[in-house]
This record gives C-alpha cells, sequence and structure tokens, in this order.
C-alpha cells in the first residue's frame, strides 16, 4: 500500500467521491480528484479491493472503480450500533458470506474485534435463540443461521500476534453449545491469547478426569512463562464443585501459574473459584488483570 497518507483518510475521501458517481469512475479520474498519482492511488484501491471496499471493473482498456455492493462508510466507535443492526439483517436474510465480510471490514474500519464480538455476535445469537423459544424461526433455521454467527466468531477470533504468557482453557459442562463459551474464546484469540476450546467434557467428567486434564496442560503449556486460566461454563453447581476439586489436585502438582473462573450462575458463590459470574465482559476483563498483574511482578 502506498506511504504518505493516512489509510483512514483515503477510504473515507474515497468513498466519498466514488458516492457521487453512479457509473465508477476510472484510476485517471479518481487520481485526479483524490490530488494523488496514479501509482500511489493504484496501490491503495488494490489494498481496498482486497478488503471489500472498492471493485473494479475492466472495461475495454481502463478500469473502472465503484463502491462494493452493500458497503457502509462505519466510524468507529460510534457505529458500533449500526454494525449490529446491518449484521442481523443479513444473517436472517441468509447472506453468510455478506455478514462475514461486513465484520471483516469494519476490523479494517478501525473495529476493535473483541468489540464486535461481544457487541454484534452476541447479540445475534441472543436474538436467534429467542426466535426460535417464541416459534419465530424454526429448528433447521437457527441451526443454519448459528453456522453464520459461529463461522463469524472463527473469521475474528483469529490473530497474528499470540503473546506467549497469554494461555486460557475452555470448558463447557452441558451437552448445549454456550455461545457464552465460544465467544470468550474468540475474545481472547483475537486479543493474542493461546485459547484451547474443549467443548463438552460433561461425558467425561469421572475419576480419572484429573489425569487427563493434567496430561493435556503438559501437552499445551508448560507451566513457564505466563499465566494458564481454566474457564469453566455451565449452570449445574456440581459440576463446577467437582472441577474445583480436580483444578486444586493439579494446581498442588503444578509449579506454574494457574487459575480457575466459572462462566455461569453459581447463586454469588465462588465455589473454588477465583472468579465467578454470568457477564463475560467482566471475565474478559478479569483475565486481563491476571495477565498485567503476572507481568507487572515478573518486572518487578
Amino acid at each position: 500500500m502506498g506511504r504518505g497518507y493516512d489509510a483512514d483518510q483515503v477510504r473515507h475521501r474515497l468513498i466519498r467521491i466514488l458516492d457521487e458517481s453512479e457509473a465508477g469512475m476510472s484510476g485517471v479520474e479518481l487520481a485526479s480528484k483524490m490530488g494523488m498519482s496514479r501509482i500511489t492511488l493504484s496501490k491503495y484501491l488494490l489494498y481496498f479491493e482486497q478488503h471489500g471496499v472498492v471493485h473494479g471493473k475492466r472495461i475495454g482498456n481502463v478500469t473502472v472503480w465503484s463502491i462494493k455492493s452493500g458497503f457502509n462508510d462505519y466510524s468507529f466507535p460510534q457505529d458500533y450500533f449500526k454494525v449490529e443492526s446491518a449484521y442481523m439483517d443479513m444473517v436472517l436474510s441468509g447472506n453468510a458470506e455478506d455478514a462475514i465480510r461486513l465484520l471483516e471490514r469494519c476490523v479494517h474500519s478501525g473495529a476493535a474485534p473483541d468489540k464486535l464480538i461481544l457487541e454484534t455476535i452476541m447479540p445475534a445469537f441472543e436474538s436467534i435463540d429467542r426466535m426460535y423459544r417464541t416459534q419465530k424461526i424454526g429448528g433447521l433455521e437457527m441451526i443454519s443461521f448459528r453456522d453464520t454467527l459461529d463461522r463469524s466468531l472463527y473469521a475474528l477470533g483469529d490473530s497474528q500476534n499470540i503473546i506467549s504468557t497469554k494461555n486460557c482453557i475452555t470448558i463447557e459442562t452441558e451437552t448445549i453449545p454456550d455461545m457464552s463459551c465460544r465467544s470468550v474464546t474468540a475474545v481472547l484469540r483475537s486479543d493474542g491469547w493461546h485459547a484451547y476450546s474443549l467443548g463438552d467434557v460433561s461425558g467425561v467428567m469421572d475419576v480419572f478426569f484429573d489425569l487427563e486434564l493434567q496430561k493435556l496442560l503438559g501437552r499445551v503449556w508448560r507451566g513457564t512463562p505466563g499465566v494458564m486460566i481454566l474457564i469453566v461454563f455451565g449452570s449445574n453447581p456440581d459440576a463446577f464443585r467437582f472441577l474445583a476439586d480436580v483444578f486444586d489436585t493439579i494446581r498442588k502438582k503444578t509449579s506454574g501459574n494457574i487459575r480457575l473462573a466459572f462462566c455461569g450462575d453459581t447463586g454469588g458463590k465462588l465455589l473454588g473459584s477465583e472468579m465467578a459470574t454470568t457477564d463475560v465482559s467482566n471475565l474478559i476483563q478479569w483475565c486481563d488483570t491476571i495477565h498485567q498483574n503476572m507481568i507487572k511482578s515478573l518486572n518487578s
């Protein structure tokens, strides 16, 4: 991409100019309007085309540029609520690819992946579940819509900058998929955590579970450096207590910094954990605080 210009400013100006043109514009016309050289502008055009902002169509010897169909120019943080509405409309219309591309464009426009997950995808999960419970959509529709949401989480829950001191394992204790677990895992991954999702473990919670979990920890985390947070999702107090006992056994055998958190209704009790909440935002903030405190202790 070209240098010497702010990409956001170029994008805003480019969209404003192309919005005023019904038939699109050639690179020469755009360069003149933008006050940039054709070579520099072409680098931006190719970059924005890759991110779904503009579309170039070859007509004879000329490439005509236009705004990508369905694209809206959002600004963040003020436009998260607009994205939530547009995303939900695309999901319910069955436009899965457009819904996912919308989120990717938002990230390109400056939106934080974790905010998109918490303020766009999670509300969509809740709305779809509510629509199914009130019989506004059928079972197959629900499965189809949730697949789009899962794919969206996968698209956003990725980071090229994994931080070795951030380690986490998420566990579900019920057979029904927990959207909070999926969302939290995606948020942590987007923030550079090594976040391993085990899914539902209710079928293997037996007398050997502590040995199996300790073996898994030995594979994915060596104890140092950093912290390992085990996050358990569910609503069964007995399952929470069982896993708290398992965790306590493992912690006594582990020299590393390992922590336990519960996400679910525990009746206001910790039940052997350090953190118990139903608020995923508080849970994510707690994980960040644990990591920050660990880093401070290493540097002190």
